[in-house]
């Protein structure tokens, strides 16, 4: 026996698992594998990469043992689902219960409800994937730039064109913006508000705290008050029109990140002072922009935040998630400007237009004059 099989735990397969910590998902796409199948891996080692709503979460495994792979790249597995197994011995038989079963009528090659539509528009043949695991958007665009007779999409009118894949995260981002925008009746009210007061609020708040404070961390600790107040803002409406009322108020930024969109949440926000809250605001971001942003500090918001200072835009109208009932954005032309835009997208099914002027408002006065 080797030294490595001796160190494994079991000579049972231990299935690698998708973490049921994943929340806002029912299922994830497999992104990469970071060791060859049938290698060594140590307890604890990252294996996997998986994409979720939020982000793209790596996984690891839990015991020693030869690592057997079982989802393909690009592949769906629900929440709780077995990406592969780790075993004592390189040929340990996976256990039959949970071994992948292939319908005798089910193709060789599975091809992605997306690639299938490419497939389509571009004019290949599906015989041009036989021998794949599985097919994807890039193999199509692989196999179509290999065959150029066959790969001429579908003309256009509007003259000639490329298509591009999504990146992983923004692929996701653009699902669960199709699934709220499909299920959200929006509405929105603004009010320019005073920019020039609240950054004197930022500086002063800074004075007395000894640390850097934004006015989005003013902001967040606004919206985080002000929805405790009026909990309609704190909540979702349930398919059998039941108004799901949260205790907490977990508040989550979004963060741009080379295009790439992260929603960092800051849990139980209503209850931290200002210098808390921007601490934890802080480092937040600052995992954000080097992409380590845990599951946990990635999910489980009930409102969400937004901003855009010093870009030159004066409003914008941001999507809410699935699951909550407001989105709250605040656009400045620049980082001096004067005035500010203060918006609210909200779910009109459980608020209306004077509810939600009265928590605009009160987000605005927390923001340049309350006590935080």
């Amino acid at each position: 026996m080797t030294s490595h099989a001796s160190s494994a735990a079991t000579a049972a397969a231990q299935p690698i698992y998708v973490p049921r910590e994943i929340v806002n998902a029912d299922d994830v796409y497999v992104v990469s594998w970071s060791v060859p199948d049938g290698s060594w891996v140590e307890a604890g080692a990252v294996v996997c990469a998986v994409e979720t709503s939020k982000a793209v979460v790596d996984v690891e495994v839990q015991s020693a043992g030869y690592l057997c792979q079982r989802a393909a790249v690009g592949e769906s597995v629900p929440v709780g689902g077995i990406l592969g197994f780790v075993s004592a011995q390189p040929d340990t038989p996976l256990p039959e219960a949970i071994k992948p079963v292939r319908d005798a009528s089910e193709p060789a090659v599975r091809i992605s409800a997306k690639a299938k539509r490419l497939i389509a528009e571009m004019g290949l043949d599906p015989a041009l994937f036989a021998g794949r695991g599985f097919v994807r958007e890039q193999d199509v665009l692989e196999v179509a730039a290999a065959q150029p007779a066959a790969a001429t999409p579908r003309e256009d009118p509007r003259g000639p064109f490329r298509l591009e894949p999504l990146g992983v995260v923004q692929r996701r981002v653009a699902r669960v913006m199709e699934q709220s925008v499909a299920n959200f009746p929006a509405a929105f009210v603004e009010r320019t508000i005073d920019f020039a007061a609240v950054r004197a609020r930022a500086q002063a708040l800074m004075a007395d705290a000894k640390l850097l404070v934004t006015p989005v961390d003013i902001l967040v600790a606004a919206v985080a008050r002000a929805a405790r107040e009026f909990p309609l803002f704190n909540a979702f409406l349930t398919r059998d029109y039941h108004t799901h009322v949260f205790d907490r108020v977990n508040v989550g930024l979004a963060i741009d990140v080379e295009g790439d969109l992260y929603v960092a949440v800051m849990r139980d926000a209503a209850d931290k002072a200002i210098a808390d809250l921007a601490k934890e605001l802080h480092t937040l971001q600052y995992l954000a922009l080097r992409r380590r942003l845990s599951m946990e500090q990635l999910s489980g918001g009930t409102i969400t935040v937004t901003a855009m200072i010093g870009n030159g835009v004066h409003r914008f109208q941001p999507i809410p998630y699935p699951e909550q009932a407001a989105i709250v954005c605040l656009a400045a032309e620049a980082a001096d400007s004067a005035t500010a835009t203060l918006g609210l997208v909200f779910d009109h099914r459980i608020a209306n237009g004077s509810q939600a002027a009265m928590f605009l408002s009160r987000i605005s006065d927390a923001m340049s004059n309350a006590a935080l």
